[in-house]
């Protein structure tokens, strides 16, 4: 499993459980299911819960949510377009700061600046009214805010797409 996470804040961001889609080589798509979930409940990909023995318990508490912001925690916040711009400008200063922290040659500096911009214009494309903002588990205001759109989808649904700069992330093998 491949684990995504910020550079800036290293919070867990999202993984490749779920339908994962780069696009433009900048930004991911990561398809979003609607879940509901009992306090303490875990299902694991293949097992049959229907197989398992009914708990009778009292009242279980539920989480009701999307599965990439309950599985890594993500926490909501508020944008609009015109605030979530200028947060892009100081987002994407810290992320040049940090390539150089990380000691990037200037090529890959390069490189990630290219597909940042080409990830930005992207995103604010796509972005409308009914665009929802995340930030990773810390609520680190330094770190990525990926954007949550509905659209239509293949079979005609509306579906829950999140994105994220490609820029701002690091791969974890777990």
């Amino acid at each position: 499993m491949l684990i995504y996470k910020d550079i800036i804040s290293n919070d867990e961001m999202f993984t490749d459980t779920t339908k994962v889609t780069l696009v433009e080589n900048s930004v991911y798509e990561v398809l979003c299911k609607h879940v509901v979930r009992r306090e303490g409940e875990i299902v694991l990909a293949g097992s049959n819960p229907s197989a398992e023995e009914a708990d009778e318990g009292a009242d279980d508490s539920c989480q009701a949510g999307l599965d990439v912001v309950l599985n890594q925690r993500l926490q909501e916040t508020s944008f609009d377009k015109a605030g979530y711009k200028t947060y892009l400008k100081t987002y994407t200063k810290a992320l040049q700061e940090k390539w150089k922290e990380l000691e990037y040659s200037d090529e890959k500096i390069a490189e990630l600046k290219s597909s940042c911009m080409a990830g930005v214009k992207f995103m604010l494309s796509k972005m409308d009214k009914d665009s929802q903002y995340f930030l990773g588990e810390s609520m680190n205001p330094d770190g990525m805010v990926a954007v949550l759109n509905y659209r239509d989808g293949e079979d005609g649904n509306e579906e829950a797409i999140m994105m994220f700069l490609k820029a701002g992330l690091e791969e974890e093998k777990c």
